[in-house]
């Protein structure tokens, strides 16, 4: 079995930092007074409390694995990393307008969160999977001008 690796870039070595950092601030940051305590939240059930302190903690953890692979340089992680952003794109934009609302967001409100979070994931996203040029591309480049001269 071979362990396959990928040539990572600058961007991507930022990218998995952050994914890295996000992940375990993520799983910190209910433990602080800065969690979820607006009343909707704190009114709901015990089950329901644990199953989405469970989840966010899940995805959380995806994102360690997947920031670590990343530095690592397995094949494996972008893939991970791609399918771990757009899972936390959709439950992160609806915390954050949970959040940013301090209750019940309006519709309005919830759909400007999926698109800043989107786009913040979109940053990340680009940075994982771009593509850092190889010494003979940029060379064939440089021929190929001399040509046209």
């Amino acid at each position: 079995m071979t362990n396959s690796k990928l040539d990572s870039t600058k961007g991507a070595k930022i990218a998995a930092i952050y994914l890295i950092v996000a992940g375990l601030l993520g799983i910190l940051w209910p433990l602080t007074d800065l969690g979820p305590h607006h009343p909707e939240f704190q009114v709901k059930s015990f089950a329901f409390k644990l199953g989405s302190y469970v989840r966010s903690n899940v995805i959380n953890l995806f994102f360690i694995i997947s920031g670590i692979g990343l530095l690592y340089r397995k094949t494996w992680a972008r893939k991970m990393a791609m399918v771990i952003l757009v899972i936390g794109a959709i439950y992160t934009a609806n915390e954050f307008a949970w959040g940013y609302a301090m209750g019940n967001p309006a519709l309005v409100v919830r759909l400007l969160s999926f698109v800043a979070v989107g786009v913040w994931n979109g940053i990340w996203f680009y940075l994982i999977f771009r593509k850092k040029k190889s010494r003979i591309q940029q060379n064939h480049g440089i021929i190929q001008m001399r040509s046209l001269k």
